[in-house]
């Protein structure tokens, strides 16, 4: 689970070429559709699940692309909630631990929600 990922062809395909018009259909027919933490809703084991895979994994072709090109670096953004706010100080302050202590946060979270349903 640690690593890099296993590039798909047929996946990156599939997410250049999904349309705007099938996510304004789906935007309109579903009120989570789109939304921060519909996910959690729906699913919260598999939203746990996947939150603790894209932070303690890379990309395979995107790692070695954004890493080889020059970028300009990017303006901070404003955290949009205090939750945010928390993670971004944690992970300011600690560096890669902050990431690791996020993903127990987040993992603690969740099961703290699953135990209350």
């Amino acid at each position: 689970m640690v690593g890099i990922r296993k590039p798909s062809a047929s996946k990156s395909f599939k997410a250049r070429t999904t349309g705007r018009v099938n996510r304004t259909v789906k935007h309109a027919t579903n009120p989570l559709y789109g939304k921060k933490g519909a996910g959690f809703v729906k699913d919260p084991e598999r939203s746990i699940k996947n939150a603790v895979y894209h932070k303690t994994s890379t990309g395979g072709l995107s790692s070695i692309n954004s890493s080889s090109s020059h970028q300009e670096p990017a303006e901070e953004e404003k955290p949009t909630s205090t939750f945010d706010a928390v993670v971004g100080l944690i992970s300011a302050l600690l560096g890669a631990a902050g990431t690791i202590l996020q993903i127990i946060i987040v993992v603690a979270i969740g099961l703290f929600i699953l135990s209350l349903l």
